[in-house]
């Protein structure tokens, strides 16, 4: 019998062969494996529905992400999808590592992406914000679109040295609107009389009146009649009632307040701070009217959807020195105390100027002594803000992510300088401007406190169309101002009286 031997050694290499094959391959994955866990450490990409936010895993924890709400009532609520238009990044949006900000960390964002960069501490977390970012010139182009027409544009005379007039400012009767700045860039005012200002909407079973066009492009609106489609211009149904500014006693620096703080009357011997003074603890009676109408009679509470409470109502606290006049208080307890509203207007002595110098700028810092005439322009030519300022005067709501946050309806009262733009006058009487209703009525503009009269005075529109100062104890007219979302649309209208614009609604 013949015997086969076993080639053993070839049959060893094969195995050899084959167990390091496997080998390999299995050397090839955890290298690709390790490769890729390294090349993750550096930057990962985490897909949204909307965009991706690309930062280190391996320092960074957290990062949430807060949308303007898009009717600018309740702040910013938090979100997971990254915006894609409409929106800028807001500069509150920071990365800190525990309660310390990282301030190196640069967070851009473009086209639907965010990048968070030159961040190298573990436990790192990164806040974002994005602000609405609608502009004058959105709303504009709605209107513009909806009338199937378009306004001319012209600047906003600087300074103003008269009531509007027809015959030299527009002679040829064109639809015009005139540019300004306010805080959120430029506006677009309503100004001149009845005949040549397409102005009028329709809105919560109202009918309102244009101001202007907010920077931010929020439409500001006044109250002009209770039904839809009225066509009212002068008369008691331009308001929707009478109130005081203050109820009595109104003796004191904090009751020239929209909402006011604590008097010296409250302190005792003691003199309250300015900051507290203006603290905007309490409803004045002014406010407490319009509230009353927003959430009674006037049924606005099913509408609070499509209005702004972040664009803000100037109730301008600014104080002016002593140069100005007799002005020697700071704007606490009863010495007699002068605001910048007034000193806009008037000059030193209490005459109202020939030349006035309006401003849609809330907060503005004004020049420590009074200019005159002839220095106005060079004083008034560049309104500069003071951001304390902006904050505690601009009236905002509750929730706001600008102003003080205070104010529990989206509604308040129309400034001394929207009066002056859109056609009246400090002092100088006229009853040829869209304002005009025959009725006085007040603004939300301080003048004075007045230790020898022991009152707050407040500039209020005279029944004769000119800009004067009241006793806030007094009874006048009402009329709320709201301001229309930028988000918002018209299902038709040209502004004209007969034919307001309408504004598209789903109650």
């Amino acid at each position: 019998m013949k015997i086969e031997r076993l080639d053993i050694d070839s049959k060893r290499n094969k195995i050899i062969f084959v167990v390091g094959f496997i080998l390999a391959i299995i050397l090839v994955i955890v290298i690709n494996y390790i490769t890729s866990l390294a090349r993750y450490r550096n930057t990962e990409s985490i897909e949204l529905a909307s965009g991706n936010i690309n930062y280190n895993k391996a320092d960074l924890n957290i990062i949430a992400m807060y949308q303007e709400s898009s009717y600018g009532l309740n702040g910013y609520k938090q979100i997971d999808d990254v915006p894609t238009e409409k929106y800028t990044l807001s500069n509150r949006s920071y990365c800190e590592v525990g309660s310390q900000k990282v301030e190196e960390a640069q967070i851009t964002y473009e086209e639907g992406y965010i990048s968070v960069s030159k961040i190298n501490k573990r436990g790192t977390k990164c806040y974002i914000y994005f602000d609405l970012d609608y502009k004058a010139e959105d709303m504009l182009a709605k209107l513009e679109a909806t009338k199937q027409s378009t306004y001319e544009k012209t600047a906003m005379p600087s300074p103003v040295t008269g009531p509007y007039d027809e015959q030299k400012e527009n002679p040829e009767g064109k639809e015009k609107l005139y540019t300004t700045e306010d805080n959120y860039g430029t506006s677009y005012v309503f100004r001149g009389n009845n005949s040549d200002v397409n102005n009028w909407v329709t809105f919560a079973n109202h009918t309102w009146r244009i101001i202007r066009i907010n920077g931010d492009g929020t439409l500001r609106l006044i109250y002009q009649c209770a039904e839809p489609n009225c066509q009212t211009t002068e008369g008691e149904e331009t308001q929707i009632g009478t109130s005081a500014y203050k109820s009595r006693p109104v003796d004191d620096n904090t009751y020239v307040g929209y909402y006011y703080g604590t008097s010296k009357a409250d302190k005792g011997e003691e003199d309250p701070t300015y900051e507290e003074t203006h603290s905007n603890s309490n409803p004045s009676t002014i406010a407490q009217a319009v509230n009353e109408w927003y959430t009674g009679t006037g049924a606005m509470t099913d509408y609070t959807k499509y209005l702004s409470g972040s664009t803000g109502w100037c109730n301008d606290r600014t104080v002016v020195k002593g140069t100005w006049g007799s002005y020697i208080g700071d704007g606490t307890g009863q010495l007699t105390s002068g605001y910048a509203s007034a000193s806009r207007l008037l000059q030193k002595g209490g005459t109202w100027r020939a030349k006035q110098y309006p401003t849609l700028k809330c907060g503005v810092i004004m020049p420590e002594t009074a200019p005159t005439e002839e220095e106005g322009a060079t004083y008034f030519s560049n309104f500069e803000v003071n951001d304390t300022s902006f904050k505690r005067d601009l009236f905002t709501t509750t929730g706001s992510n600008r102003g003080n946050g205070v104010l529990s309806v989206p509604a308040a009262l129309i400034t001394s300088d929207e009066v002056v733009m859109t056609g009246g006058f400090g002092g100088m009487v006229s009853t040829n401007y869209w304002l005009y209703t025959n009725q006085s009525y007040w603004t939300m503009s301080p003048l004075t406190y007045a230790d020898s009269k022991k009152f707050v005075e407040i500039i209020d529109v005279r029944s004769e169309g000119y800009l004067i100062a009241n006793s806030g104890g007094n009874a006048l007219g009402v009329r709320p101002v709201i301001n229309l979302n930028a988000d918002i649309e018209f299902s038709g209208g040209t502004g004209k009286s007969d034919n307001p614009f309408i504004v598209k609604t789903t109650i």
